[in-house]
């Protein structure tokens, strides 16, 4: 299949039709301007059109294509698009991917609309269709264009026009109030959960959207929604308190109709995604080093043995070097069992074999290494070190990671990266990140042996080129004294790694 994506430099273009649309053919790609190539354009079996729907009547004007050939819009506001799309002669397939580029394609709803038989049935239609819904990507179906931009209306449009009506409503507040009006940063520090979704919702909104979408979506919203707008304001002008009463009232009871278990499971999501964003806001982009949450879910009945101190010290082998994830892990458990870290005696093996063996041979009297992570699985190297070994399991605990960004002393901006090289795990934690923001960024997994710390401390030691980042703790950074460029950078909000600490059976 050849396809041709008109707009490839833009955000959708770029981000997501042009890594997307390559797994199915030769992608030729071209921008707005494209005027000595029009020829090149219009040969392909697939036309994808990722500009705005203003501009597709001037660059479709007295274009003539074959019934075989296809005509791909991915317009958020269609204003009945299909009537100068079919005039080529060629088949038309309209789709909406409605949550972005950034958004994993799994977690993708795309709409189709007006797809009848004969479209579903069409060569390349069949293939594309086939192709997305293998991804992951979810349809909705809108049996018209008026639908679809009806749609557009409520869930996009009106959330923008949100934005301004907010604005408004804090300055007229704040004036009839006689308080200075708070900037968005005091906004964003002093919400909670509730207040958090409709302020974030504003800050996404605005940030987005391309500002001609944005203008589109508010002004050339379908219907009139302005006129709506204000429209409705003029009636809540009059609604007296006995009537938003009885508003309040029918609002609570629509919600409770909702099953009781979503309405868990919603404030659930809510809550956690509170506390994630807040860890973040208050931590790490306040540049604040925040203490990992750990977790016991298994220990020995007598506590002490898990680190006997014995005249004043006990050795650890740690899966890793100083600054490492295991590192840090142990160092938090024994604050969680009242032991002094100072008494642990560490010795750095750098893979769990190691660890194991060291412990098995009685070279350490403990050993702590890595066993699986939450967002990517078991850490295969540590399951068969662990089938080759006979040893005893003392604890066995979570801990939340941190993975962060580091980089070379001279490096100040993300666009000066070319590559991360880490640990494979660290890798795979932060895969979805740099696949949604930093696509141009290449990720190469190192061995076991490559220890996050380790990478941290080849940086430091000028064994990596400059443009050459890593993924590791701030703890690493701390130790090799680099800079932090980027925090959270796991795509999993929950990012939790097992860890066990083993003994000599």
């Amino acid at each position: 299949m050849k396809i041709t994506i008109i707009g490839a430099q833009g955000n959708m273009g770029k981000n997501l039709l042009v890594p997307l649309l390559k797994q199915l053919g030769l992608v030729i790609k071209f921008d707005n301007n494209f005027k000595n190539k029009k020829d090149k354009i219009w040969q392909s079996d697939v036309i994808w059109l990722s500009i705005p729907r203003n501009e597709i009547p001037k660059i479709l004007k007295g274009v003539k294509l074959k019934p075989e050939q296809l005509i791909v819009d991915i317009c958020s506001i269609k204003r009945r698009l299909s009537t100068i799309i079919k005039q080529t002669g060629a088949a038309f397939l309209s789709l909406h991917p409605l949550n972005g580029p950034r958004v994993p394609l799994n977690g993708q709803k795309w709409v189709i609309i007006n797809a009848d038989n004969k479209l579903i049935n069409h060569p390349q239609v069949k293939k594309i269709l086939t192709f997305l819904k293998d991804q992951g990507i979810s349809f909705l179906q809108a049996k018209s264009e008026d639908e679809h931009d009806f749609m557009m209306g409520i869930i996009l449009s009106i959330p923008e026009m949100l934005t301004i009506i907010i604005d408004a409503l804090i300055v007229q507040y704040s004036k009839d109030c006689r308080q200075k009006v708070p900037n968005l940063k005091k906004l964003i520090e002093w919400t909670v959960p509730a207040s958090n979704i409709l302020y974030s919702a504003y800050i996404h909104s605005i940030n987005s959207s391309a500002k001609w979408l944005r203008q589109d979506l508010i002004i050339g919203a379908y219907g009139n929604l302005i006129k709506t707008a204000t429209a409705t304001f003029k009636k809540l002008d009059c609604l007296t308190n006995e009537q938003i009463e009885k508003k309040i009232k029918k609002q609570n009871q629509i919600i409770q109709k909702l099953p009781e278990i979503e309405r868990q499971r919603i404030r659930l999501w809510i809550e956690r995604w509170f506390v994630d964003s807040t860890q973040k806001i208050f931590a790490f982009h306040k540049k604040i080093s925040i203490k990992p949450k750990l977790n016991i879910q298994y220990r020995v009945n007598d506590v002490n043995k898990i680190f006997p101190v014995i005249n004043n010290r006990v050795t650890v082998g740690i899966h890793g070097i100083a600054g490492c994830f295991s590192h840090e892990s142990a160092i938090h458990l024994a604050e969680k069992l009242n032991v002094n870290v100072n008494q642990l005696d560490f010795k750095y093996l750098i893979e769990a074999k190691n660890v194991i063996k060291a412990v098995v041979n009685g070279r350490v009297d403990r050993g702590i290494f890595a066993m699986a992570n939450s967002g990517s699985g078991a850490y295969v190297s540590s399951i068969h070190a662990m089938a080759t070994y006979n040893f005893e399991i003392l604890a066995i605990y979570g801990m939340e990671i941190l993975q962060c960004l580091i980089v070379h002393p001279k490096i100040n901006n993300i666009k000066e990266i070319k590559e991360v090289f880490g640990h494979p795990q660290a890798i795979s934690q932060c895969r979805r990140t740099f696949a949604e923001k930093y696509p141009d960024i290449k990720l190469i997994e190192g061995q076991d042996s490559d220890d996050t710390a380790l990478c941290v401390k080849k940086i430091a030691n000028g064994k990596f080129p400059k443009t050459t980042a890593t993924l590791a703790s701030q703890e690493a950074a701390k130790i090799y004294n680099l800079p932090i460029l980027e925090y959270g950078m796991h795509h999993d909000p929950f990012n939790t790694t097992t860890f066990l600490v083993i003994k000599k059976k």
